[in-house]
């Protein structure tokens, strides 16, 4: 059967359109959550932190807080590390991998692919904070929320001084009088999460101390992943993350 150039144009026209249209639906994902209508008070969602994510003044810290003081936190801190425990809060909103977010009626939970950490809950159904009788400090402590206007506001105290990795950015470290106070705050049309941390402590700030994180949201179609193994016990490991090896070089 013999076909006319007309007919050969529209022909040509109609394959172009339907590549298009199969682009798009494979593309959805990551197309679609640009224009798409959000609900701001819906955080849900697989949130990466991009390597300019990050805005980070440096604190004012208070007179005690000596270099001989920090010293003997960051040894601390190493030694978490080395042993591979689970290392709480400021750490786990930090992490290389998408953080998963789920919102429910009665709490927020936050969850890192990383053994180092263990997944937070944000309560939204009590405005107080567990009596510390009753609640037994823990790396990241204990977070109760609540919306205002397009913003949720998680408060935290009750953090375990002694256990996990204490450093937060931008200088001082996290005691057991630590307050934290979150802002939670979706930009762009839902595909940017910003969170604004502040930091209390008259032991280690002069004056609270606050620094911004901007995440992305990951395409619909992600799947979490497996977290990286930690092994306390791998020799060649635990050379490299305390500087044995690179002060006995091969």
């Amino acid at each position: 059967m013999k076909m006319n150039s007309a007919h050969l144009g529209r022909v040509s026209r109609a394959a172009v359109l339907l590549a298009l249209a199969s682009l798009l639906r494979a593309q959805g994902p990551a197309m679609q959550g640009r224009t798409a209508s959000f609900d701001p008070h819906d955080i849900s969602g697989f949130w990466e932190l991009p390597f300019d994510g990050k805005f980070v003044p440096q604190a004012e810290l208070a007179a005690g807080v000596t270099q001989a003081v920090l010293e003997v936190q960051a040894q601390k801190d190493a030694k978490a590390v080395r042993w591979c425990n689970i290392l709480g809060m400021p750490f786990l909103m930090g992490v290389s991998r998408p953080l998963d977010i789920r919102q429910g009626k009665r709490e927020v939970v936050i969850a890192a692919e990383s053994v180092a950490a263990v997944p937070r809950h944000l309560y939204l159904d009590r405005a107080t904070h567990i009596d510390k009788e009753i609640f037994d400090p823990t790396t990241n402590g204990d977070s109760i929320a609540h919306w205002e206007g397009d913003t949720l506001v998680a408060d935290t105290t009750g953090f375990e001084p002694e256990h996990g990795l204490t450093a937060i950015p931008g200088g001082g470290f996290r005691t057991a009088d630590a307050h934290l106070v979150e802002r939670f705050r979706l930009l762009k049309n839902g595909s940017v999460l910003s969170v604004s941390s502040t930091w209390s402590d008259p032991k280690v700030f002069r004056a609270p101390h606050t620094y911004e994180y901007r995440y992305q949201r990951a395409a619909r179609d992600y799947e979490a992943r497996q977290p990286i193994p930690c092994d306390p016990f791998d020799e060649e490991r635990n050379a490299f993350v305390t500087g044995a090896s690179a002060a006995n070089p091969k």
